[in-house]
């Protein structure tokens, strides 16, 4: 006997809140109406409902009887005897597999988002819903576990081969979900974090975090001091520099300048009182690390800015460092006199980021209120590399801009 009419039931069934569950009672009903027939056809359709009767799993309710059939009646009890003829397991059954599956997993991990994406995946298998991602649940889970336990920046392929057994396996079948996940639940992750950044936060590289800086900085790496000052077009500390690094030395350090654009801190000149950073967007977390070491190292008194794109992303950024890594930090060139001044190179917002910007709360960040607004009312933003456009001479914003 083919199974057809048995699936439009169990499947009316399941999409209930409550009828799935083990132990339901009642009795349920459903019209049957041409598309019904068209799904299975007419004959077929009245064959099966007729069987169905037989076996007392189903009541027909005629509408002209052996032509056309009004209404199906069926009851809950007899779901288990539906589910072992189609031969698939009740949907209770499946739940309660992910349910416990859930449960212990989360005792293997301590990370809060991973935990909180969990019971938030109980909470939908509460409600009769399986997570779609859980169609690879045990290689997913796989992912998460070892991401819990990193301790140090991985690459991604290094990360998928030691993982997954297959240097591609986690870019091509899994990153969407973590991104998906970490966008969701991780409290590191900011909006406006791209993929790659995204990934540095749960510390998987794509290639190695590299910190670039110039100024008067002493740092000691492995018990030897290192003068950075003496690189005066800069220098790059990788991946594992940064692990092993701490600032050593800063007296003649008076400011702090982060840039969020290569071109705008490259263009910057060697200045003896100030710390230069290039900021790339977000910092990821051994950057973090280093600069809040840098931050507690320096004297009282040293001022911390920041410059970057005059747009939703810029002034996002600006407010992770002041959250995250310098909370003294204050913006430079930053504001409305500089956005007018190159407002020719201006370019419109996307209508779903103006939005956005519209709606942000600068509660946290009030002194870029007023360049917010601007922005808001013009509708259009300003990349940072356009003060390398014009004039030459405001490259150096050190002693201009940074007091």
């Amino acid at each position: 006997m083919k199974r057809e009419l048995l699936n439009i039931i169990i499947e009316k069934t399941e999409r209930s809140s409550l009828d799935w569950k083990e132990g339901a009672q009642g009795n349920r009903s459903f019209l049957v109406h041409q598309e019904l027939y068209d799904q299975v056809g007419k004959t077929e359709f009245i064959t099966q409902a007729k069987e169905l009767e037989k076996q007392g799993l189903i009541t027909i309710q005629w509408e002209s009887v052996g032509n056309d059939i009004r209404k199906i009646c069926y009851a809950l009890r007899d779901l288990p005897r539906m589910y072992e003829q189609l031969g698939i397991p009740p949907k209770s059954q499946v739940i309660e597999e992910q349910r416990r599956a859930v449960d212990e997993f989360s005792l293997s991990v301590e990370g809060v988002w991973i935990k909180e994406y969990l019971n938030h995946c109980l909470t939908r298998l509460e409600k009769g819903n399986v997570p779609s991602e859980f169609s690879k649940r045990d290689l997913l889970f796989q992912c998460l576990k070892e991401m819990d336990r990193l301790k140090e920046p991985l690459y991604k392929r290094v990360f998928s081969k030691y993982c997954l057994g297959d240097s591609k396996v986690f870019e091509n079948e899994f990153q969407s979900t973590v991104l998906s996940i970490a966008r969701k639940f991780h409290p590191g992750i900011e909006e406006g974090m791209n993929d790659t950044q995204i990934l540095s936060q749960l510390l998987i590289e794509e290639y190695s975090q590299e910190l670039a800086l110039k100024g008067p900085l002493w740092i000691r790496v492995d018990g030897k001091k290192i003068n950075l000052g003496e690189f005066r077009f800069g220098a790059v500390l990788n991946s594992l520099t940064l692990t092993h690094a701490m600032p050593e030395k800063g007296e003649n350090i008076k400011r702090v300048l982060t840039i969020e654009n290569k071109a705008n801190y490259m263009a910057m000149p060697y200045d003896e009182e100030m710390l230069i950073i290039y900021s790339h967007g977000f910092f990821t977390p051994k950057e973090r690390e280093f600069l809040i070491n840098l931050r507690d190292m320096l004297p009282k008194g040293t001022q911390y800015f920041h410059s970057g794109d005059l747009d939703y992303g810029g002034i996002r950024i600006y407010s992770y460092i002041k959250q995250k890594i310098f909370p003294e930090v204050k913006p430079c060139q930053m504001d409305t006199e500089t956005y007018r001044k190159y407002e020719t190179y201006a370019v419109c917002m996307e209508p779903g980021i103006l939005k956005k910007l519209k709606c942000m709360d600068m509660g946290e960040i009030p002194e870029l209120t007023v360049l917010r607004d601007l922005l808001a009312r013009k509708g259009k933003a300003l990349e940072q590399e356009s003060f390398l456009l014009i004039p030459k001479e405001d490259v150096d914003i050190s002693k201009k801009h940074c007091h």
